[in-house]
């Protein structure tokens, strides 16, 4: 009887046949006032053909001899600012950067030596900081053979840091082919402005957004100037080399005005067919 009398009072507790279903509460209008974030949007990786220059001959007795002995890049540089002379810059086994001596014609002459292949090319990599230029070989395009990459930092100043990614090609009559992001590049380069196309600074009321894609970051609009200015990348570019993996990493600093910047970005480097393609992009707030 007492167990009778109990399961009648469990089925009146869960209202007679069964249980029901909690009710969903119902959804509470946004309160008066909320922000409402900048839509986003799913982004497509960005390529862009790299600036090609082909490799000129040495002039006859500008090609110095194969180096020996210990290195010192940064010294040689400052003597290669100071004195004018051929002076050894980078190396890897099989390859070497020389900077020629400065003439009126060609200021900034790097002479590439990469096994029996020999070419000068007019690259930037003399600034105010005399950083010696970063020389790495391996497969950078996956196509079974191996390329020369090579930074030079071709800017530098006040908020100004610009370094920019060659890879040398060598063809089949042993010629060699640069293709680089160069930013100071005649005309522009469409890949940097293409990034800066990405980029966009929104507002909401008191306060300011910029959106790369899916991701957003808060900045300070405090710091930002009265009247709008798209953002942009380019007084800061660098590159981060991994060549046991065989990859490449970019890293910028986005501004709204020279030298004010208000975030970093990142994007993995690929590189085929004379074409740098920029992917997996992030955006990190300041």
């Amino acid at each position: 009887m007492r167990k009778l009398l109990f399961g009648m009072l469990v089925l009146l507790v869960l209202g007679g046949c069964g249980a029901r279903a909690p009710e969903t509460p119902p959804e509470e209008p946004p309160a008066e006032g909320a922000l409402s974030l900048p839509e986003t949007w799913r982004l497509e990786p960005l390529s862009a053909p790299g600036i090609v220059t082909e490799g000129r001959e040495p002039e006859e007795g500008r090609e110095p001899a194969t180096p020996v002995g210990d290195r010192n890049y940064h010294g040689n540089m400052m003597r290669w600012v100071h004195e004018n002379t051929a002076e050894l810059l980078a190396e890897i086994p099989g390859a070497y950067f020389y900077a020629q001596p400065r003439t009126e014609e060609h200021p900034e002459t790097a002479l590439i030596l990469w096994g029996e292949s020999a070419a000068e090319f007019d690259w930037c990599f003399s600034t105010p900081r005399t950083y010696p230029p970063e020389m790495y070989c391996f497969d950078l395009d996956g196509d079974g053979e191996d390329e020369l990459v090579v930074l030079c930092y071709s800017g530098s100043g006040t908020g100004v840091s610009v370094w920019d990614l060659h890879v040398v090609e060598k063809n089949e009559d042993g010629t060699l082919t640069d293709y680089s992001t160069f930013y100071y590049a005649e005309g522009g380069n469409p890949l940097w402005e293409g990034v800066s196309s990405l980029l966009r600074l929104e507002r909401a009321e008191d306060r300011a957004f910029l959106i790369l894609g899916r991701e957003l970051a808060e900045v300070d609009s405090a710091a930002l100037p009265e009247e709008d200015r798209a953002p942009s990348i380019g007084d800061t570019i660098q590159f981060e080399v991994f060549p046991e993996e065989c990859r490449v990493r970019f890293w910028g600093g986005v501004d709204v005005v020279p030298t004010w910047y208000i975030a970093d970005i990142s994007a993995g480097v690929t590189y085929q067919d004379g074409i740098f393609t920029l992917s997996d992009f992030h955006l990190y707030g300041n």
